[in-house]
C-alpha cells in the first residue's frame, strides 16, 4: 500500500505543470503555443525569459528530487525507489492536469539522479553545464547520459543504477526525436 501511495503522489507530483503555470502567472499565455510547443524549461527559456526557464527548470528537477527523497524517507527498497522516481518523470511527461501532453523529462530525470547519485550527477552536470557555457548548443545536455553512466560504472555503484540511468535517459532521448518530428525537423 505505501509504494502504491508514493507511486501516485510521485506522478501527480511529476504533474504539476510548472512552465504552463509559471507561463500563465507572467505572461498571461499557454507555453504550448510558444516555440516548440514543449512544456519546459527550455521552452520557456527561450520563449518567455531566462529567469522563468531556470525557474522552471530548478521546479522540475525539484518534482524528481522531492519524490525519490520522500521514497527514501519511508525506507522502501531500492528497486521500488527507482520506480517512484520513474513515476515523476511520467507525470512530466504525461501530466495528468494537460491531458497527458508535458515536458520531455529532462529535468524530471536529473532531480532524480539528484536524489539517487548526487556525486556522480552533480559532476556530470558540471561538466556539461561548462560545454553548453563554451558552445551555447543545448544539446549537449544529452551527453550527460553518457557521462553519468560511465561515472557510475567507475563509481562501483550496482549495474543497476547505470540501466535505471539508461532507461530513463533513453525514455528523454524519444520525446526529443517525436519532439522534433512533429515540428518538421526529422522526416516522417
Amino acid at each position: 500500500m505505501v509504494l502504491w501511495t508514493a507511486l501516485l503522489g510521485a506522478y501527480l507530483l511529476g504533474s504539476i505543470p510548472s512552465a504552463y503555470l509559471l507561463t500563465r502567472l507572467i505572461t498571461g499565455e499557454d507555453i504550448r503555443r510558444f516555440g516548440d510547443g514543449n512544456v519546459g524549461a527550455k521552452n520557456t527559456f527561450d520563449s518567455v525569459s531566462r529567469a522563468a526557464g531556470l525557474a522552471v527548470g530548478v521546479l522540475d528537477i525539484g518534482k524528481g528530487l522531492i519524490a525519490v527523497s520522500m521514497a527514501s524517507r519511508l525506507e522502501l527498497p531500492p528497486g521500488q525507489i527507482m520506480l517512484v522516481g520513474a513515476a515523476a518523470v511520467l507525470g512530466h511527461d504525461l501530466p495528468l492536469y494537460l491531458r497527458f501532453r508535458g515536458g520531455q523529462g529532462l529535468a524530471a530525470s536529473v532531480g532524480t539522479f539528484l536524489a539517487l547519485f548526487p556525486r556522480e550527477m552533480l559532476l556530470a552536470a558540471t561538466l556539461i553545464l561548462l560545454a553548453l557555457i563554451i558552445t551555447r548548443h543545448w544539446e549537449w545536455s544529452l551527453a550527460a547520459g553518457f557521462i553519468l553512466m560511465i561515472l557510475l560504472l567507475l563509481g562501483g555503484r550496482p549495474l543497476f543504477w547505470t540501466f535505471y540511468a539508461v532507461a530513463l535517459l533513453l525514455g528523454v532521448a524519444f520525446r526529443k526525436l517525436l519532439a522534433a518530428r512533429r515540428a518538421g525537423e526529422l522526416p516522417a
